[in-house]
């Protein structure tokens, strides 16, 4: 997994204070493109630009709208931003929007910023300049990880330009390079059609490197995108790195069928959700005119990366939210829709029309929550974010699925190395059972499947203690209908392994219970020997087998055959067919004679068996799962002891 430096710097504040002007200046791109936006003067939607850092490296530049209709825009174009521009006019100060746009950038977790002080020409005196810059030390306290600069700054007469360059400048190159993993992910902020080309989608690039060719789903419709082309900043290239402004040309897809908000991702990567856990943190009592309750089950506006969703806001650990308080939270939503652990959120209410808080997604495909007290255990173990804990609760959480360890993956949001890592030691605890099929259950599971078969087969056998047992596959579907077949059967081993069961014959008992025999069944067991004594190296299929002048075969036949192989007389060969002990060691013997003349193959032991070549290999297959035999080459030779 390697690094790579490509840093999103976004602009926020108050509408008019020369966001886009600024953004002209310091890179020489007018992002409003819009006729509409040239006729008004003021920003509708995200504009870009890029700005060079030198080196050959270049920060991508979102020009957000200031104007509080326009909020939506901002948000979607917050969500990947590393470093803000915030920008104040000298004229006018701190203003609204320069505070709503703060607190989102916080909720969003945006670390880093600096302070443009723009149309410095327009100020009265230099007093009024000083008290403004005051007010911004003031307002940005605590906000970021260290104090932003402050940088006077007038677009019209280029003072300031080249000090606010430099210092945009450094910081940009102090932002952690992001590590390039495997999976990319791309939300799209912009959709459209170009002659020539088609779609073409736009957005930040949140975490990945996408290049022509490279496997892509939209999501949540999960239709197969197939991009054609790369560009960044204008230009095609042939790979994009998380944090580049990204568009790509899609060749399969219209305009119509990407919705703004659509997320581009490695197929597979994501799962389609209609709730979201996450850690929910209201804005201070300091930012709201009037006072503002959220109450449990209240309807509200989720702006996640580019999407605004409704949901309903669940409450977990209480039943109202005031100004300045934290509550764990799961969001109902109206729409399907795919996020990551660890995504960054804002939420709004549409009346008053009020930016209230935001957090971070802990559970990006949960289980519908409860408002139990032990729920917020579970919340609490999601927030830490400790890899062996997560591991364990994704596998925990779903008793009875059996779902793959690609599932548990997606919901522990590691690497598959990792996860594998994480969920071994887990094993080696105690804590996990590996089943076949990459399949892992949880030791409470695995605790009451095992009280539940037992408790299933005592009941059978007091209900008939003629009968040797319970078919596998009855036990399965009625205690554990997800589990497949292999996962079945791997636990079912483990439990005789532990001398909780025996398994004859395909039927499954307790390894206390001996079924009982009467009269009639001691003289149908005769017959059934009898039978498979004459059938020599021939018997007929097992299903086929009932001896003449029994009564009653439907009762007693399985129970027989269990029986008889319990009790060495018969030999089980496959589910066609069993063999009389003595038959089979005179078989046994045989192969052994015809080894000496070089590895044994399966025509001529059928030849010299005089049997059919079903039943031929059934003994064969039956030698080497006894360890009687071994393959070497085409066929097989008795194993040494």
């Amino acid at each position: 997994m390697t690094k790579s430096r490509h840093v999103v710097i976004g602009t926020a504040g108050h509408v008019d204070h020369g966001k886009t002007s600024l953004v002209l200046a310091l890179t020489g791109i007018d992002a409003d493109r819009l006729a509409e936006e040239k006729r008004r003067g003021i920003t509708i939607v995200n504009g870009y630009a890029h700005f060079d850092l030198g080196g050959g490296e270049r920060a991508s530049v979102i020009d957000v709208p200031g104007h509080e209709r326009f909020i939506r825009h901002m948000l979607a174009g917050s969500g990947a931003v590393d470093l803000a521009l915030l920008v104040v006019a000298a004229d006018d100060g701190v203003m609204p929007q320069t505070i709503e746009h703060l607190h989102i950038l916080r909720l969003l977790g945006v670390r880093r910023a600096v302070v443009a002080l723009t149309k410095c020409d327009l100020a009265p005196d230099e007093e009024w300049l000083a008290l403004v810059e005051e007010d911004l030390r003031v307002l940005t306290d605590g906000v970021f990880d260290s104090p932003p600069p402050v940088v006077r700054v007038s677009s019209l007469t280029g003072q300031g330009v080249e000090e606010l360059s430099a210092t945009l400048r450094e910081a940009a190159l102090a932002v952690p390079p992001k590590r390039l993993q495997g999976r990319f992910r791309l939300p799209a902020d912009r959709v459209f059609s170009m002659t020539g080309f088609g779609t073409v989608v736009t957005g930040s690039l949140l975490e990945g490197s996408v290049s022509a060719g490279t496997p892509a789903v939209l999501y949540p419709s999960e239709v197969e995108a197939k991009i054609r082309q790369v560009q960044v900043h204008s230009q095609t290239v042939a790979e994009a790195r998380p944090g580049q402004r990204t568009a790509l040309n899609l060749a399969n897809l219209a305009p119509e069928d990407v919705r703004r908000g659509d997320v581009l991702a490695t197929p597979g990567s994501l799962s389609l959700t209609m709730m979201l856990d996450a850690d929910f943190r209201m804005l201070a009592e300091t930012f709201f005119r009037k006072p503002v309750e959220i109450k449990n089950g209240r309807l509200v506006k989720l702006h996640l990366a580019a999407r605004e969703i409704t949901a309903k806001m669940v409450l977990i650990n209480r039943d109202s939210l005031r100004p300045g308080e934290e509550a764990f939270v799961q969001f109902r939503l109206t729409e399907t829709f795919v996020a990551r652990k660890g995504d960054r959120f804002v939420v709004r209410i549409p009346s008053p029309a009020l930016t209230v808080g935001g957090g971070e997604i802990l559970d990006a495909a949960p289980l519908k929550r409860r408002r139990k007290p032990e729920t917020a255990a579970i919340f609490e173990t999601k927030r830490k974010g400790e890899h062996m804990a997560r591991v364990e609760l994704a596998v925990q959480e779903r008793p009875g699925r059996f779902e793959t360890f690609a599932d548990v993956v997606k919901r522990s949001d590691l690497d598959k190395a990792k996860a594998r890592l994480e969920a071994n030691v887990l094993v080696d605890k105690g804590r996990l059972v590996f089943l076949a099929a990459d399949i892992y259950v949880h030791q409470n599971e695995m605790s009451h499947l095992t009280e539940k078969i037992t408790a299933l087969l005592a009941e059978r056998h007091r209900q008939n203690p003629f009968k040797a047992g319970v078919s596998s596959e009855e036990i399965r579907t009625k205690l554990m209908p997800a589990a497949p077949m292999a996962a079945a059967t791997a636990l079912f081993n483990l439990l005789v392994d532990k001398k909780k069961i025996v398994r004859e014959g395909g039927l499954v008992r307790l390894s206390t219970f001996e079924p009982k025999v009467d009269e009639r069944d001691n003289q149908y067991l005769s017959l059934l020997e009898s039978a498979y004594l004459s059938y020599g190296f021939a018997p007929l299929a097992s299903s086929a087998v009932c001896p003449e002048s029994e009564p009653d075969p439907a009762r007693r036949r399985k129970a027989a055959f269990a029986t008889l192989v319990r009790q060495g007389q018969l030999v089980y060969l496959d589910d066609l067919y069993h063999m009389h002990k003595d038959s089979f060691e005179k078989a046994f013997a045989l192969f052994s004679d015809l080894s000496a003349h070089g590895p044994v193959e399966l025509g001529p032991f059928r030849d010299a068996l005089n049997t059919s070549r079903k039943v031929a290999l059934a003994l064969l297959e039956t030698f080497e799962r006894q360890g009687l035999a071994l393959k070497s080459g085409p066929g097989r030779l008795p194993r040494k002891s």
